[in-house]
């Protein structure tokens, strides 16, 4: 038994090191002044943020969050940037004291729901001390079905009763999680109760007409706690006291929007009412606070409750997720909408990260890599004994999440598809780029361009393929990755230097952060030195890169723990190498290795062939080519002799380009040494050529949209399902929510725009009124006045010759909530 508790109590310690030793990463004090971005740059697909000590060229100015002021590159300052500008009422920077990363572990509700029970809880923590805790996974959150009779929505929330499935009680079930060396969090919805014997006998808490029914009865609870009285307040006290007592330190509390809502509408049922109601809301927040102490997280959901903001530690930002890749795109929206917010106001929590089969590894990868890429909470939700060795590799790869600082200071009104997390960590400064495709019917290829990024102009920059785990080369100017439905690739990027150069390692997602202690390179002996932190029976890669036009091999490599030597395997590639060790233990290993120069084979490579153009949106086309029967690294890409980067397949992506523009475009086949064919295969073209006679609407690309976790999608209604108005199925299409807008670039390129509108037969609701309207350039040009859904489609021709930017705005007419709103075979004519 003693030998048992030593080996649990050095589990422990390893795993406050780890947690430690990515705190130890983040030196700088905090708030301090970050960079910051305060709009989009020409390239509106770009989301930036920074880990580290990072001074990015294309940041607007610095952000200084103890100030709440922005001060930009021309000298100009903007005051009250969040509180004004953003509309964040309440914002006061983070308190990061007591906890300096936002949280990782597992949550209950997403494969449990309220189907939960005390030893599903335990199996789930005994696999996670077992397989992540190492991995800095430490929170095991139980969810909805612990409390009352297990099931119900509003109806049961009764704090004050355990389900049967939970034998041994709260405080035993926290208890195990705790002796894991791991920490137990709970979720209720606090604000509610169920209970009618509670309400009786707590006189003055909650909300009550006249007669002594509920004056508020929401998903929230049969009854809601008036925010007036002491007697409430003390009300929560003593619920999160109980809770606390059991032994809970990770409080998350749902609802949070409704409660907020209901206040205000029905403040004349409290009983000291006041106008003030957000203000009353954050009473009961402090109230919590001051039971549960500084030292246990606080964790507000449902959507964004932004009334929370400087009172809880995190928040969710979006909707309750799905296992699938609407689910992703939930997460998707979160973030684009709420991602100023995070590690400056609050850790911004975009709801779990869900891995698990059926959904496709190339999405879970992407979910991973939303996760990885924004440091946002990172709570995982699946039965995880039962995932597949590939899918617990996602999760060790993004555990822990890291402190990560949003750049872009703003919402995005698009999705963007481009992320860029700028790092700087022990002298190395590089890229871990993300690049989605959020298409789930289409291939795309996407050109990164090294400028947008700030990346320097006048040498190459090496790309490794983080989840592929290969070197792509060393390019100029950019790279056109192309991406399968609905997935991404994680692209490292650092400039080449002339000397081998250490370009990734393979713990984390964020290559060295997590795990590099120290590395220095020495140019006398051409070798590295350096030390790591190494996950037991984790095989640990270093990663190296060499200058275009030489190679090297490594000559050889050592790796050494407290308790010896360890087997190393090395790996010696053109223009790349690895080396490979692993521990029996979680521990630091110092390592050296060095390099000789080594042979550099060569290919005397062709030109493509069969260089032709294809159509992508209105002002964007596609290259595309053949491969000789030959071997080729790549392929070099210029525009009107200008270069614009490469390929590593038989596809680049032009963008921005003139419709009536001739260009010439030029493609040579490269070498690893960047000696490329001297012939080309050449293309003279107009987009105007290659545009349609009349493209679908729902092919295009939108410059805008209106955020949210419903909105705009194409070919479906918002809400996911079909496109159907008056019994009609139709295949095409826009499916929008009320009260939303998109907008897309025309550039003058067509004649005329048709549609049919309606009501989607999916909605429910007779009596819903909704508009439509067409807008060019601003002005209106159409407006089907107001529909129902019995009125059927209704038939849209707009003349928009000339117009450059087209906008679809639908609005409901009257109160209620969203309606679905359909434009169906949308399309531009010429």
């Amino acid at each position: 038994m003693k030998i048992l508790q030593a080996l649990i109590l050095g589990s422990v310690l390893l795993c406050q090191f780890a947690v430690a030793q990515t705190q130890v990463n983040s030196k700088a004090a905090w708030p301090r002044q970050i960079p910051a971005r305060v709009r989009d740059s020409n390239n509106k697909d770009l989301l930036v943020m920074t880990l580290g000590d990072v001074h990015p060229s294309i940041a607007d100015g610095t952000f200084d969050p103890a100030k709440d002021e922005v001060r930009l590159k021309d000298g100009s300052t903007v005051k009250n940037y969040y509180r004004d500008t953003l509309k964040i009422k309440y914002f006061q920077p983070i308190d990061k004291t007591k906890f300096a990363l936002p949280p990782s572990g597992w949550c209950s509700w997403y494969f449990y729901y309220q189907e939960i029970n005390e030893d599903e809880v335990k199996r789930n923590a005994d696999w996670i001390a077992a397989n992540l805790k190492d991995y800095g996974a430490v929170y095991v959150q139980l969810d909805d079905g612990w409390q009352g009779t297990g099931h119900g929505l509003g109806e049961n929330r009764d704090w004050t009763t355990i389900d049967k499935r939970f034998p041994s009680g709260m405080d035993r079930l926290a208890r195990h999680i705790k002796s894991l060396g791991l920490k137990p969090g709970i979720w209720l919805a606090p604000h509610g109760q169920s209970n009618d014997a509670i309400v009786k006998s707590n006189h003055g808490v909650f909300m009550l007409k006249p007669d002594g029914t509920s004056a508020s009865s929401t998903w929230e609870g049969k009854y809601l706690v008036d925010p007036s009285t002491p007697e409430s307040q003390q009300y929560l006290k003593d619920l999160f006291s109980t809770l606390s007592g059991w032994g809970y330190e990770y409080f998350k509390i749902d609802g949070q929007p409704i409660v907020v809502r209901e206040y205000r509408n029905k403040k004349a049922s409290m009983k000291n009412p006041s106008d003030d109601t957000d203000g009353l809301y954050r009473d009961t927040l402090e109230s919590i606070r001051a039971a549960i102490g500084p030292d246990r997280y606080l964790l507000g959901c449902w959507v964004v409750p932004l009334e929370g903001v400087g009172l809880m530690n995190g928040s969710r930002i979006g909707a309750d997720v799905l296992p699938n890749w609407d689910g992703f795109k939930f997460a998707l929206r979160a973030t684009m909408e709420y991602y100023f917010l995070h590690n400056v106001a609050w850790y911004a929590d975009p709801d779990v990260l869900v891995v698990r089969s059926p959904l496709p590894l190339e999405q879970a990868r992407a979910w991973a890599t939303l996760q990885g890429l924004t440091g946002q909470a990172v709570l995982t939700s699946d039965r995880l004994m039962d995932l597949s060795a590939e899918r617990v590799e996602l999760l060790r790869r993004v555990y822990p999440a890291v402190d990560i600082v949003p750049m872009d200071l703003f919402k995005s009104d698009r999705n963007k598809r481009i992320w860029d997390l700028k790092i700087n960590h022990l002298g190395r400064s590089y890229d871990v780029v993300g690049v989605f495709n959020f298409d789930e019917a289409r291939t795309r290829p996407i050109y990164v361009n090294w400028k947008d990024l700030g990346l320097p102009g006048d040498k190459p920059v090496h790309v490794y393929d983080f989840w592929n785990r290969e070197y792509l080369g060393a390019w100029d100017r950019g790279l056109t990755v192309d991406l399968s439905p609905a997935s991404s690739r994680v692209l490292t990027l650092l400039p080449q230097e002339n000397r081998p150069q250490l370009i990734s390692t393979s713990r984390h997602l964020t290559q060295g952060w997590v795990d590099l202690i120290s590395q220095n390179y020495n140019p006398a002996t051409n070798s590295y030195r350096g030390r790591s932190k190494v996950v037991r029976d984790d095989p640990y890669e270093l990663r190296f890169v060499f200058p275009r036009g030489s190679n090297f091999a490594i000559k050889s490599a050592v790796a050494r723990s407290a308790t010896g030597i360890l087997p190393v395997k090395i790996s010696n590639h053109q223009g790349w190498a690895t080396v490979e060790f692993s521990s029996l233990r979680t521990t630091e290993v110092t390592w050296n290795v060095s390099f000789a120069p080594g042979e550099l084979y060569r290919f005397p490579v062709k030109e493509p062939q069969n260089l032709w153009a294809e159509c992508a949106g209105l002002d964007g086309a596609n290259l595309r080519w053949q491969m000789p029967h030959q071997p080729a690294v790549g392929y070099q890409v210029t525009l009107n002799g200008q270069l614009l980067g490469a390929t590593t397949t038989q596809v680049f992506a032009l963008k921005d380009l003139d419709p009536n523009t001739v260009y010439t475009a030029e493609v040579r086949t490269a070498w690893q040494d960047g000696t490329i064919s001297e012939k080309k295969a050449e293309l003279k073209f107009t987009l105007k050529q290659l545009l349609p006679a009349e493209v679908l609407v729902s092919e295009l690309d939108p410059v805008r949209l209106t955020p949210g976790w419903r909105q705009t999608e194409f070919n479906r209604n918002f809400n996911g399902g079909g496109l159907s108005i008056g019994g009609r199925h139709f295949e095409k299409g826009i499916g929008m929510p009320t009260n939303s807008e998109i907008e897309f670039e025309l550039n003058g390129t067509y004649d005329s725009f048709k549609a049919q509108v309606g009501i989607d037969d999916e909605h429910n609701n007779q009596d819903s009124i909704v508009e439509f309207v067409v807008l060019g350039d601003g002005k209106e040009l159409w407006n089907s006045g107001e529909l129902k859904k019995a009125d059927g489609a209704k038939a849209v021709k707009v003349d928009v010759k000339n117009v450059r930017k087209l906008m679809l705005r639908v609005k409901r007419a009257g109160e209620g909530g969203r309606v679905h709103a359909d434009w169906v075979d949308a399309k531009l004519v010429r």
